[in-house]
């Protein structure tokens, strides 16, 4: 089966128009469907894949460039091999755009599903969605998410801590590649979380401290 970013069986569900007077029933469905189409192993794999070849692409051709332009030295291979990483880097990045956006989609279709019967008054908040809701960034297929985007973050901050180290100290031959790569691993972390935290939100639905705590904020 070819890969698809967003299943068949989601398509339906991310138009939201049945959401609001859903059943809880259907709204699991909808939930159990949306959650396992993000959290395939294969989109996680395929992101990482996606950023090694964004960043690495970036920093090979940044790094080359700088190198040939420091030594005045410019060959055909060399030339070629910029050329390779950069379009290397192109195609990471086109895929990790894609990624992106069907992962918000699905998330925040998961988000709307796991509200909605909870805002149509069909479900009440109980005990256990307190548990529920600080428990799912445990679920494998959540923590790997959060892990890899610690270490993209990381990985920014080790970037861009090289490149304002630079900008003071003088500039060197990793001054932009660090600037590039950091920038491609500060919003791949920032991506990845983002789409946890989304199922995170609506998971707090079920959160009874947390309605009143809304409800509250409403109210007033």
């Amino acid at each position: 089966m070819a890969f698809a970013l967003i299943q068949t069986a989601s398509r339906p569900l991310l138009a939201g128009g049945g959401a609001a007077a859903a059943s809880p029933a259907e709204a699991d469905r909808a939930v159990a469907t949306l959650r396992a189409d993000y959290e395939r192993w294969s989109r996680w794999a395929l992101g990482i894949a996606a950023f090694a070849a964004t960043a690495g692409g970036l920093f090979v051709a940044a790094g080359l460039a700088a190198t040939m332009t420091a030594l005045g030295l410019v060959t055909p291979a060399d030339v070629a091999v910029v050329i390779v990483a950069a379009l290397l880097a192109v195609a990471g990045a086109a895929l990790l755009a894609a990624l992106w956006r069907s992962g918000r989609a699905l998330t925040r279709g998961a988000a709307s599903w796991l509200r909605a019967p909870y805002a149509n008054g069909s479900r009440a908040p109980r005990g256990a969605g307190w548990v529920q809701a600080r428990t799912v960034n445990l679920e494998p297929r959540i923590l790997v998410r959060l892990i890899t985007a610690t270490l993209a973050l990381l990985i920014a901050v080790g970037g861009l801590a090289l490149f304002a180290r630079d900008v003071a100290a003088g500039f060197s031959l990793m001054t932009v590649p660090a600037l590039l790569a950091g920038l491609v691993a500060g919003l791949s972390g920032v991506g990845q979380i983002g789409g946890v935290m989304r199922i995170v939100g609506g998971m707090s639905a079920r959160d009874p401290l947390w309605s009143r705590l809304t409800g509250a904020v409403r109210r007033s």
